[in-house]
């Protein structure tokens, strides 16, 4: 009974963990943080390391908000008021800049630089270097809402906060953000415009847009995980044959609702000198959790971050498993075709617990 609630606490926590991926601050092309809660994004690349960045779930929630210099300018005068002057320079700031119809509201927040970075140049003093970059975000909200929905966020990282207002008068944002909107307009293949369209647009200087994964928002899919393992139970090497079937509502998830089929093969010698194979099957079910491509805007269906499955026998031979057993099962590894499985059989629920090992190879 102890092994059990020990590993069901375990699992839950990893559960909880792995769950809030979506919501946490994941990379973008450009190696900066963001959140990754919106269906599609356009990253723009300002020069000198600066990038615009824009999330959004309705192609017309952007359009919307597409005068992106006039709300620049309102955060360069309220940050001008409340920035403290006397802050070191290489600490990085985080600026959060709510709007809403009646009123907006600005949240700094500053981390420290862990690292001290120094610069030399001939006989001059040393001069002390900013190795993170400063981020901006800008949300819309409903007003009277202490949880209000945001349907677009724009996100800028630069190097400073100060660096905004040369950015505005050296032209502005809005020329390079409409050059991205021509290019959704103007795509082949899908209408990027239509509200059941999502997209990734990557816009570097000097280089054609970039457009991954256009398609539909929400477009499910099945993936097959066939594979051959070979695991250690009860102290006894079992070879088996494995398939799995994961159902992935969209692209943008990192969760697949996994049902698999397990044959597991014991050998027993017999009194002539043969051995006699005795084969056992599970039908299991669970989730499957998966890691983010490197963009950080799409999940990795083939690399897994964590599977959580439990499984009953469907066919039985031999008696190296008593008709109430169950499987509890879980995937904590997973590099190219090479997973690493632990798995518990209980019988009678939590009479006898057998702990085993599996080494899998397959997709």
């Amino acid at each position: 009974m102890r092994i059990l609630v020990l590993f069901t606490a375990l699992m839950l926590s990893l559960v909880g963990t792995v769950m809030a991926q979506p919501v946490q601050g994941r990379l973008t092309a450009s190696g900066s943080n963001r959140t990754n809660d919106w269906m599609s994004h356009i990253e723009i690349d300002l020069g000198q390391r600066n990038t615009l960045l824009l999330g959004f779930t309705r192609y017309a929630g952007i359009q919307a908000r597409r005068n992106v210099d006039s709300v620049l300018r309102l955060f360069v005068a309220d940050y001008r008021v409340v920035r403290d002057s006397a802050q070191p320079p290489t600490v990085a700031t985080h600026a959060l800049f709510r709007l809403s119809p009646t009123d907006r509201a600005l949240d700094l927040r500053t981390t420290p630089q862990r690292t001290t970075s120094f610069r030399f140049r001939d006989d001059d003093e040393p001069v002390q270097v900013k190795t993170a970059q400063d981020t901006l975000m800008i949300v819309w909200g409903q007003t009277g809402s202490q949880l209000p929905y945001y349907d677009v966020s724009i996100q800028l990282f630069v190097n400073n906060l100060e660096g905004i207002e040369p950015l505005l008068k050296n032209g502005g944002l809005n020329a390079r953000l409409n050059q991205a909107f021509e290019s959704v307009e103007q795509y082949k293949g899908h209408d990027l415009t239509s509200s059941k369209m999502s997209f990734d647009l990557i816009q570097e200087a000097g280089k054609a847009p970039r457009f991954v994964n256009p398609g539909l928002a929400r477009s499910p899919f099945i993936r097959f995980s066939p594979g051959i393992s070979v695991g250690l139970i009860r102290s006894q090497w079992v070879p088996s044959f494995n398939l799995d079937a994961q159902f992935v509502p969209g692209r943008h998830y990192n969760v697949g609702y996994t049902i698999g089929y397990t044959s597991s093969f014991f050998f027993r010698e017999t009194g002539d000198g043969r051995f006699r194979t005795f084969r056992n099957d599970f039908l299991n079910v669970g989730f499957t959790f998966y890691r983010f491509n490197k963009n950080g805007l799409t999940s990795a269906s083939s690399r897994t971050l964590l599977g959580l499955y439990v499984g009953v026998p469907v066919h039985r031979r031999g008696n190296y498993f008593d008709p109430n057993t169950f499987r509890v099962s879980s995937t904590v590894y997973h590099y190219g075709l090479f997973k690493v499985q632990p798995e518990f059989y209980f019988t009678g629920l939590v009479k006898n617990v057998y702990p085993g090992l599996r080494l899998t190879v397959g997709l």
